[in-house]
């Protein structure tokens, strides 16, 4: 076994720790020493880690964001994001649905950003705090094929 890290404690001798065999110091104190093994901090490292993973994946709420006027609107839910569009009679249709497999998303501290192509064009939703929404700080940027780029700040509110 490799021993990867060490740390002491110096204990005060009392009788029940007397006899455990560690070395005895000056006024009737005792040192003791652990290890800590590779596979001891390994097997802790992915224990860490599956809750995180875990915490992150954690399903959501849905959130529903437009742009100014409501020329652009949509909902991203936990697998996909689905933008609709409204006709003359009042009732909002999903034009385009994009599946979790087909949309990058990139989460922050409090918010995320998600990529994803709908006809050619890049569209990047950044959601700084899903907790406190903000039209400052929330956008959809769409870029072109071509380079050209087109940001609208987004109203959003979790359904």
């Amino acid at each position: 076994m490799m021993k990867i890290w060490h740390w002491s404690c110096i204990r005060k001798n009392t009788q029940a720790n007397q006899d455990d065999g560690s070395k005895q110091g000056n006024k009737g104190y005792t040192m003791h020493t652990r290890t800590l093994s590779i596979p001891t901090l390994l097997g802790f490292m992915g224990i860490v880690l599956m809750v995180h993973t875990f915490s992150a994946q954690a399903a959501s709420p849905a959130i529903k964001c437009e742009t100014a006027f409501g020329e652009k609107s949509f909902t991203i839910d936990d697998s996909q994001v689905s933008f609709h569009k409204e006709d003359e009679t009042g009732i909002s249709r999903s034009i385009s649905s994009v599946q979790k497999e087909s949309v990058r998303t990139h989460t922050k501290h409090h918010g995320f950003t998600k990529t994803l192509y709908i006809d050619g064009n890049k569209h990047r939703i950044n959601v700084k705090n899903v907790q406190s929404f903000s039209d400052v700080d929330d956008y959809l940027s769409i870029m072109s094929p071509k380079g050209h780029e087109m940001t609208y700040p987004l109203t959003c509110h979790s359904v």
